[in-house]
């Protein structure tokens, strides 16, 4: 009997250290994280993991003072910040925070921009019933334009 060979499993990441920052909707942004097994491991030895969200609109570089923060649980890869402004740009910061409340950043995000909150008004295309082709009826002098002096500022679907 010979053996079967096992195919290898897929991995859960790629081991590296990263922080991708996506938007979801106009007021709600996605963060990825991964850290390697190894910075996991020296993290938790000297303090708490944290996740921090900063506005930079126009170009302003976090100063200090986040918009949101939050304290990870041990092994955390993802994260969503909801009820953000929308039409801002954020982005997002990872470190750890000491015993004493000294906050040390170790990755930064991309920014991401979240679109303004409008509403967009489209028209949908006009859906004809299946059937024969129907001729199209021939302009008459109205439809045509030969009588726009009575019916100026008027709409042309308005009749007189």
């Amino acid at each position: 009997m010979e053996e079967e060979e096992k195919a290898p499993g897929l991995s859960a990441g790629y081991n590296e250290n990263v922080l991708v920052l996506l938007v979801q909707n106009p007021n709600v942004v996605f963060t990825y994280l991964e850290l390697s097994e190894n910075f996991w491991g020296v993290l938790m030895e000297h303090g708490q993991p944290v996740l921090r969200l900063y506005d930079v609109t126009g170009g302003v570089a976090p100063d200090g003072r986040p918009q949101a923060e939050v304290v990870l649980p041990p092994f955390t890869a993802n994260w969503y910040f909801r009820d953000l402004t929308p039409g801002r740009t954020y982005t997002s910061e990872f470190g750890w925070r000491d015993g004493r409340g000294l906050f040390v950043s170790l990755l930064r995000s991309n920014p991401a921009s979240t679109p303004a909150n409008q509403r967009v008004w489209t028209q949908a295309p006009l859906k004809t019933a299946p059937g024969p082709e129907r001729a199209v009826p021939a302009l008459s002098a109205r439809d045509s334009g030969e009588d726009e002096e009575k019916d100026a500022g008027l709409p042309s679907s308005y009749s007189s």
